[in-house]
Formats: structure tokens, C-alpha cells, sequence
């Protein structure tokens, strides 16, 4: 029996792969920054870095769950 191997897929996988890596791990990471700063401003009484904090946190939720949708999608393709 001869095993094949695809390469194709396996060096789409290697660019790939970190790419997703990278982008979950930075988008998770600006939702606990944000939402961590934003914390913080609030007890410290300062409005417009709760404002600016919070919406680094709803941003980086929003691109954490196009990528984990994302991702679904192509597993499922």
C-alpha cells in the first residue's frame, strides 16, 4: 500500500495555522485588556478611558467570534 501525501494541504496548513493561532489568542487578549482597563478606570472615576477601554473590549470580542465562526465555517466546508 503507498501512502500519498497532499502537499498542497499541508503547506496551506503551515502559513495557515499560525495565522489563526495568532489572531484568537490577539483578539481573546484585547477582550481581557479591555474589559480589565475599563474596570479599573470606572473605580478610578475616569469616563472617557471606561468608554475608550470598553470598546477596545467589544471590538476584540467582535474579531474573536468572526474568527471562531470563521473557523467553524471551514471545518465544516
Amino acid at each position: 500500500m503507498t501512502a500519498t501525501i497532499d502537499t498542497d494541504a499541508l503547506l496551506e496548513l503551515v502559513w495557515a495555522a499560525p495565522i489563526a493561532v495568532i489572531s484568537v489568542t490577539l483578539s481573546w487578549a484585547m477582550v481581557v485588556i479591555g474589559a480589565t482597563r475599563a474596570s479599573e478606570a470606572r473605580r478610578a472615576d475616569r469616563s472617557t478611558a471606561v468608554a475608550l477601554n470598553a470598546l477596545v473590549a467589544v471590538a476584540g470580542g467582535l474579531l474573536f467570534t468572526a474568527a471562531v465562526v470563521f473557523g467553524l465555517l471551514v471545518l465544516t466546508a
